[in-house]
């Protein structure tokens, strides 16, 4: 094996001990990063759009792109991918992403601090419901988080299943309680409890209905249900092409309360969970069996995009949510079968 050695007289010489060395290059500091650039920077991470970051901030849209440029030419990196559809974060973005939601959630405890009280988790939290949940749970869900947090500015909304995920993959809700959610990509869940489908009929026709409704018994009947892109609607039609039965629905209608109001009137049967008709069957308008061979269900999960760490106001809300389920699972105003990884909140 060939050696090749540098000769001796190219051998730089040590440096004597108390020789001065040169001083070490320090890093720039960031001189011109604000609060006001950071909570800028958060939100567009979480609406993924500069317009509705704008919306949501009550900012003029240049005065919001100007921030974000200065603190990309401070950080001296690009924090978000442009397309068509909106931005991404960038891997840069992502790693500030994260400490950004540290810093400002240490910031907004301040006051906390010292006043010598232990820091609460403050800030702006969307939170989408489904549809067929939202008459139980907005009212419960608002008043625990106030209780709770009172620093946490909540804001519902309600959407069909479809309308929730898109909620959060467009960084417009930062969680949302909606079915199936095992199904779809991207996104982070937790699943909280498993509903039950009943038919339900007119207040009167029920009543002469059996305990129990077999599934092939809903053949022969008159059906409302929502259309093909509904969760509910794929749950239904599954179970029929297994069966190897033709459902007549006779009408498609994608809201609970013009589901039910086709009922009231006879002109049809439908399939609903019980929370999203407890109004209608406490005032004797309808009447709902359980279905049976096969029983139709789904799991309601929390979900959040994958990837995005949630905020501690996110987080916050997550499990008060988690918490509030349970309880009304338990209470009966929600009914389900509760699942144990609820209650695993990590």
């Amino acid at each position: 094996m060939a050696v090749r050695l540098r000769p001796t007289a190219q051998m730089p010489s040590r440096p004597p001990a108390d020789a001065k060395r040169p001083p070490m290059a320090a890093s720039k500091p960031l001189t011109r990063l604000t609060l006001r650039q950071l909570r800028y920077f958060v939100e567009i991470a979480h609406s993924r759009s500069f317009s509705r970051a704008a919306e949501q901030l009550a900012v003029a849209q240049p005065a919001l792109s100007q921030n974000i440029a200065a603190l990309e030419a401070e950080l001296g990196a690009r924090l978000f991918e442009r397309h068509p559809k909106g931005v991404d974060l960038s891997p840069e973005g992502h790693r500030l992403y994260q400490r950004a939601t540290e810093l400002l959630g240490g910031f907004d405890g301040l006051r906390e601090l010292v006043a010598g009280r232990e820091a609460r988790p403050a800030g702006r939290v969307r939170l989408c419901l489904d549809a067929s949940l939202a008459g139980v749970l907005i009212a419960p869900t608002l008043r625990a988080v106030e209780t709770r947090y009172p620093e946490i500015e909540l804001a519902i909304s309600y959407g069909l299943s479809f309308e929730a995920r898109m909620q959060v993959e467009s960084g417009r809700s930062d969680l949302a309680l909606m079915p199936s959610a095992a199904e779809l990509e991207g996104i982070a869940s937790l699943p909280l409890f498993e509903e039950r489908f009943l038919l339900f009929g007119a207040y009167a026709a029920m009543r002469r209905a059996p305990r129990q409704i077999p599934f092939a018994e809903l053949a022969r009947r008159p059906l409302a249900a929502p259309d093909r892109a509904h969760d509910l609607r794929k749950v239904i039609e599954r179970a029929a092409s297994a069966a190897e039965l033709a459902l007549d629905v006779r009408y498609e209608l994608n809201s609970a309360a013009l589901l039910l109001g086709v009922v009231k009137e006879g002109l049809a049967w439908t399939i609903l969970p019980d929370s999203a008709c407890v109004d209608a069957v406490a005032a004797k308008a309808v009447a709902g069996r359980p279905i049976v061979d096969p029983e139709l269900s789904r799991v309601q999960a929390l979900v959040w995009l994958q990837g995005r760490p949630l905020t501690p106001a996110a987080l916050a809300v997550r499990d008060a949510v988690v918490d509030l389920v349970a309880a009304l699972v338990r209470e009966g105003r929600l009914r389900g079968r509760l699942i144990d990884t609820a209650h695993k909140k990590t």
